[in-house]
């Protein structure tokens, strides 16, 4: 029975949501995921990987290295964003504060991130690498644009790899850019490390796997 309850509010709840998305973007993509989500029955794919759960856990982001500061706010923004969002989904985790990543970043050099793991007693580091970051496609059209590597590196045993993936290109909106002129591009960065942030931590929790669907008309808004 409570299963069954919990299954209809979700049912309810993503249905509730598709009918504000397209009220306020009249964008197809909004129902065509939400059609999906509930044609699954708003199943959710377990975790990639499980390796921070019950862990204490530092993430750093590096910006590409031919743009390091150019790009480091955005790094910055990435790394506390998915801080936040591992310490609300993954279960047990202890997630070291995006501030002390910061004090480091500002006074240490990439190469020795690992020392960083150490000094604030993490058990596991996520380590994201920028190899690319842009939000224009052209000289009048937004289109975030990145290339991102992510790493597990355990702690406890001497720093070692113990998760990785090449995530590939992100690409937001993933079908066509939006006029610049549209929104400041300090919005459209907020948006796009939103995007970035969710699809990377992703991997460490459940979660609804057509959620990225929608994500054209969360661009136009």
């Amino acid at each position: 029975m409570d299963s069954s309850f919990a299954r209809i509010r979700a049912t309810f709840g993503a249905a509730l949501a598709a009918v504000v998305l397209v009220s306020n973007t009249g964008c197809i993509h909004s129902i065509l995921a939400t059609g999906v989500y509930l044609w699954q029955g708003g199943d959710v794919i377990p975790a990639e990987s499980k390796d921070l759960n019950n862990q204490r856990v530092v993430v750093v982001c590096r910006p590409p290295s031919s743009h390091e500061y150019r790009h480091a706010g955005a790094a910055r923004d990435i790394g506390k964003n998915m801080s936040a969002l591992l310490r609300e989904e993954v279960p047990g985790i202890d997630v070291v504060s995006p501030s002390e990543v910061d004090n480091w970043v500002d006074e240490q050099d990439w190469e020795n991130f690992k020392d960083l793991g150490r000094a604030v007693k993490a058990t596991r580091i996520v380590y994201v690498e920028l190899d690319n970051f842009d939000l224009y496609k052209g000289a009048t059209l937004y289109q975030g644009d990145a290339d991102v590597t992510m790493t597990v590196y355990d702690m406890t045993d001497g720093g070692k790899e113990i998760w990785q993936r090449d995530i590939g290109q992100v690409l937001f909106p993933r079908n066509s850019g939006i006029p610049a002129a549209d929104k400041p591009v300090q919005k459209f960065q907020r948006q796009f490390v939103d995007v970035v942030s969710r699809q990377l931590a992703s991997y460490f929790y459940k979660h609804n796997p057509n959620a990225t669907f929608a994500l054209d008309a969360v661009a136009n808004q």
